[in-house]
């Protein structure tokens, strides 16, 4: 039984984000002081060579001025935001790349404290790193440089993994993609699946929407392939069915789940409908489940 609420556990954090892990090392990052020094230090960037005050012609919407910082071995220029009766404070920068001594690191951050904290313990895969934020406003729209994933809701906070360095997306929306008016076209390279963070000016839905993708059909294009995408409600509470576009036999343009719990997919997501029992095997990431293929209704 303890092995099956391991197991349950880890699948509502792979669901919710893909490179988050946090909980307990939110408490460690409360209590900065516990954190081991930054090797290094930041300098402003006075002769403007970082073009960091740019960012206020691409972000409109903003009140925010930008300034530009170059660091040395580990440090960054947000690296003391803290946290005031649990809200986050700090600046919001975004990484700029190498200088011309590739020891240094160029930034590019707010002005002003945000109600975003930068998050040093964040679990991110390279070149991302994390930030903590309260409220409506990702990191990106406080600073247009950043790119960022899907927000995993944590409490009264939100966490990111966010990166200035361009990230090259493998899936594009398509509206060229035949779909019904109830589901959303995409169109990935290779083995690449559609998120949330990709659905550009509308990303801010997808730390509230999780994409659900079905067995992909080949494009025209055979390094491609095309999905037909559901973006329900949030997960309902104890729901631990996540997708599987791999089931085997499924066919494309049906959707593949794996199961944790005892529910069906159809009792978590209430469009999907599934006509055959489920099958014991094991998820897209390697776990024990019920697989299940089902139709869109």
């Amino acid at each position: 039984m303890r092995k099956a609420a391991e197991i349950l556990s880890s699948t509502i954090v792979l669901l919710r984000g893909e490179h988050l892990l946090f909980g307990a090392l939110f408490a460690a990052f409360a209590c900065s002081s516990s954190l081991p020094a930054r090797d290094g230090h930041c300098e402003a960037d006075a002769d403007r060579a970082l073009h960091c005050d740019e960012l206020f012609e691409q972000a409109p919407n903003t009140t925010d001025d930008f300034a530009g910082y170059s660091c040395t071995g580990d440090a960054r220029p947000d690296d003391d935001a803290r946290y005031v009766e649990g809200v986050p404070q700090g600046r919001v920068c975004a990484n700029h790349g190498a200088r011309d001594d590739a020891d240094v690191q160029g930034y590019c951050c707010t002005t002003r404290s945000t109600s975003c904290a930068y998050n040093p313990v964040a679990s991110c895969d390279e070149p991302t790193y994390g930030f903590q934020c309260r409220g409506a406003n990702r990191p990106e729209s406080l600073n247009a440089a950043l790119s960022c994933g899907n927000g995993v809701r944590e409490g009264d906070l939100i966490n990111y993994c966010c990166s200035g360095t361009p990230q090259t997306p493998g899936c594009l929306q398509s509206d060229s993609v035949r779909c019904s008016s109830r589901l959303m076209g995409w169109t990935c390279r290779g083995e690449n699946l559609p998120k949330g963070e990709q659905l550009g000016a509308n990303k801010s839905r997808s730390d509230f929407y999780h994409l659900l993708c079905p067995t992909p059909t080949p494009a025209a294009n055979p390094d491609y392939n095309n999905y037909c995408c559901y973006a329900p409600a949030p997960l309902p509470a104890g729901g631990s069915c996540v997708q599987h576009t791999s089931v085997p036999g499924c066919e494309a343009g049906r959707f593949g789940f794996a199961c944790y719990g005892p529910e069906t997919p159809q009792d978590d997501y209430l469009p999907m409908h599934c006509s055959k029992p489920g099958v014991a095997g094991r998820s897209a990431e390697g776990y024990p489940a019920t697989l299940y293929c089902c139709d869109f209704q």
